[in-house]
């Protein structure tokens, strides 16, 4: 990667992805926004038609969703309000033990396979997020053969990926811009966490606000009783 921000091209993507993304105040609208850009850079190579008669990934395989995946605290985000806001359910005892591994590989293949499986996944091994999913999904595409991306011996084994240097560029400005980058799990859990918090925060602010404005209506009934 410095090699190629050593290249104009690439030095200009990467200013201009992080000035749009800087812009952005907003993290769940930041990461959208961060997906576009890398979805449509990813696109542009996936168009190649050698691409496609060689690309190994299809709808339903999930071995790489048994890896550690990073995302951005942008992309935490926006995954936390899915489940919280939009109720995509997730198994939250896998979530926290997934979580705990933080970034150890060792310690994460170190867990049974079914247990590395990402939250996301539904029974059919399909991605419950998929138009959602964070930046490393969208680029990571196997060549030829996906029997590499297999780990249920528990070993990561190399993988022939195929290459989007653009969407790649832009992956590392949105890391930069959302200032924190971690595995899928920790910072999920800690959003979630956070979130929940906030969530309980402002309800019992408005419990207070409703229960103060009683308390104001039936003074003021008394009042006028008088």
């Amino acid at each position: 990667m410095k090699r190629l921000g050593n290249l104009e091209e690439f030095k200009f993507l990467h200013c201009f992805s992080k000035k749009v993304l800087g812009r952005i105040e907003d993290p769940i609208l930041r990461a959208e926004k961060a997906h576009d850009y890398v979805e449509n850079y990813t696109h542009e190579v996936l168009a190649n038609d050698i691409v496609k008669k060689t690309l190994a990934c299809r709808n339903g395989c999930s071995a790489c969703c048994h890896t550690q995946v990073s995302v951005t605290s942008d992309e935490a985000e926006l995954l936390s309000s899915l489940v919280i806001d939009e109720g995509v359910e997730v198994d939250l005892k896998k979530l926290y033990i997934q979580g705990n591994v933080e970034n150890s590989p060792e310690a994460w293949f170190s867990l049974p396979y079914e247990v590395r499986g990402c939250v996301f996944l539904d029974e059919a091994g399909s991605c419950r997020i998929y138009e959602d999913r964070p930046m490393v999904c969208r680029t990571n595409n196997a060549l030829e053969s996906s029997e590499g991306c297999q780990t249920r011996d528990g070993v990561e084994k190399p993988v022939r990926l195929l290459n989007t240097h653009k969407a790649d560029i832009v992956t590392m400005a949105a890391y930069e811009v959302a200032g924190e980058g971690w595995t899928l799990p920790h910072l999920l859990w800690k959003k979630l966490r956070a979130n929940v918090e906030k969530k309980n925060k402002k309800q019992k602010k408005k419990v207070l606000k409703r229960d103060k404005l009683k308390r104001v209506r039936n003074n003021i009934s008394k009042l006028l009783t008088l």
